[in-house]
């Protein structure tokens, strides 16, 4: 029982941590289509943020998802919200149409820029199938 009790307080003690400095947004992406984006900004240490997103894409006839973990490193801070960084991690995406579906692993290489509570991202989208070939994108969104 206190083993139960000391875990949910401290469960409580990082999510009141973590809940001060979480920070949300929604915006446009483009990745070979026009879609919408959730997303989170958790701070791990000072210029290391973690940055977990979901996008659906605009495609007729399909159902085209997207699942990124990017690491950021702000390089460069323009005032207290304004940082350049870079970013890197895996993405997974997910195509279904007319009861099929394809998941495939990748990887997003780029950069980002903050700018009050905008952010613009640029990055390099690479997949681990045949016959995918890497590609250019973007992000624009609005954090809370």
């Amino acid at each position: 029982m206190k083993k139960i009790i000391y875990t949910l307080l401290c469960f409580a003690l990082f999510s009141t941590i973590v809940s001060g400095q979480l920070e949300f947004g929604i915006g446009a992406t483009y990745l070979n289509n026009l879609g919408v984006q959730v997303r989170a900004d958790i701070p791990l240490i000072d210029g290391f943020d973690v940055e977990p997103k979901v996008s659906y894409y605009f495609v007729d006839n399909a159902t085209v998802l997207s699942f990124d973990a990017d690491a950021t490193y702000d390089l460069i801070n323009f005032g207290d919200s304004n940082p350049f960084y870079l970013l890197v991690g895996p993405t997974l995406y997910r195509t279904s149409t007319s009861g099929f579906s394809d998941s495939n692993l990748g990887f997003n290489l780029g950069a980002g820029l903050g700018i009050s509570n905008l952010v613009f991202e640029i990055k390099y989208t690479t997949l681990f199938c045949d016959n995918c070939n890497g590609q250019v994108g973007g992000n624009v969104a609005y954090m809370f």
